[in-house]
């Protein structure tokens, strides 16, 4: 197809909503509120930001699809193509009831469009490439640990089923162990027990290149300042940086605290209203790891403990007392990244 050199659409817009998935996108194009094309390409943006550049010469470009399996590359590349493109979360476009009941590729490329012209959608937050690196090193981890939770619950259901008596998760023990099955030929467990030690020392290879990677990417000092809170090691911290890595995205600490789970929320209508929970809206590992800290952080510091049992005095059950010294974690621990400085007292303040 010939580029057009008569018509120029300079100074309007173009809405493409990117319906993505792995073999193909379906596109749909949108202008002056009304609809101009709907197809299916590869999955490819140079293939796409050449083809508006030819049918539509001179527009502005502005393009949506929702986040997923294809992480942000195709954000990116787009970009560079001089497209202006966000990503949203799945759960923020708006729905009509005839829409959820009709859904297919067509009618989601085709919804995102008309919601990205009529300006009802907000892009989330991209993360940079050297934040990807680093979250990606300790969502591995993560994984790892779990993992190796899942290979230790089937040795105890294995020794249950053979009416053998658990030691414990040593080194000794587990060599112990390993001879024993050896005399028995059973094979099974010896099976399960070399992968408990693989996951072992691939989770210490991961540890050990999450630290070369924070002093290569200069974020070892914010480690150690977080590090300094109580109740927060090696692993709350590192998590804690690869996923919010940049404090200066959220407005105030109020902003923060509904980012990760500890803003309450007004839930119902007219007389029948409730507060609760942050619910299913909230980073649930960063939610999970700062409970745990809080418990930490009561177990060993003393001021933070005097908080707990106060709170408790006043009535507030365990569960409510501790995710109050969450969210107080929460603020000691964008005062000191902010601050670059470690713990203090007012820190939390």
């Amino acid at each position: 197809m010939r580029k057009c050199s008569t018509v120029s659409f300079e100074g309007q817009v173009i809405f493409v909503g990117i319906d993505v998935h792995k073999e193909s996108w379906v596109v749909n194009l949108r202008h002056c509120h009304r609809e101009l094309d709907k197809f299916s390409m590869n999955p490819s943006p140079e293939m796409l930001a050449k083809y508006l550049k030819m049918n539509y010469p001179g527009a502005e470009y502005r393009s949506v699809y929702e986040a997923g399996f294809s992480g942000f590359w195709a954000h990116r590349r787009l970009c560079e193509l001089g497209i202006e493109n966000i990503v949203i979360n799945p759960a923020d476009v708006p729905t009509s009831g005839k829409e959820r009941d009709r859904k297919n590729d067509a009618v989601d490329s085709r919804q995102l469009a008309r919601k990205l012209e009529n300006r009802t959608l907000e892009g989330i937050y991209i993360p940079p490439e050297d934040n990807l690196e680093l979250r990606n090193l300790v969502r591995r981890e993560t994984k790892l640990t779990g993992n190796i939770t899942r290979v230790k619950n089937r040795i105890k259901g294995h020794l249950n089923f053979m009416g053998l008596k658990f030691g414990s998760w040593s080194g000794s023990s587990l060599k112990m162990m390993y001879a024993d099955a050896a005399k028995r030929y059973d094979y099974a467990l010896q099976s399960m027990l070399r992968e408990l030690r693989f996951l072992r020392e691939e989770k210490l290879h991961v540890i050990r290149d999450e630290r070369r990677c924070l002093k290569r990417l200069k974020r070892d000092k914010v480690q150690k300042h977080l590090q300094s809170i109580p109740g927060v090691g090696f692993h709350t911290a590192v998590m804690l940086q690869a996923e919010l890595w940049d404090l200066l995205r959220f407005e105030d600490k109020d902003s923060l605290s509904s980012y990760v789970g500890f803003a309450p929320r007004l839930v119902g209508s007219g007389e029948h209203e409730a507060v609760k929970s942050a619910g299913n809206r909230k980073k649930k590992q960063l939610h999970a790891i700062l409970i745990q800290s809080a418990w930490r952080s009561v177990s060993y510091n003393l001021e933070i403990r005097a908080r707990y049992g106060a709170l408790l005095h006043k009535g507030a059950s365990p569960q409510r007392a501790i995710s109050i010294i969450g969210k107080k974690l929460l603020y000691a621990l964008r005062a000191v990244w902010l601050q670059e400085r470690d713990y203090m007292v007012s820190a939390s303040e």
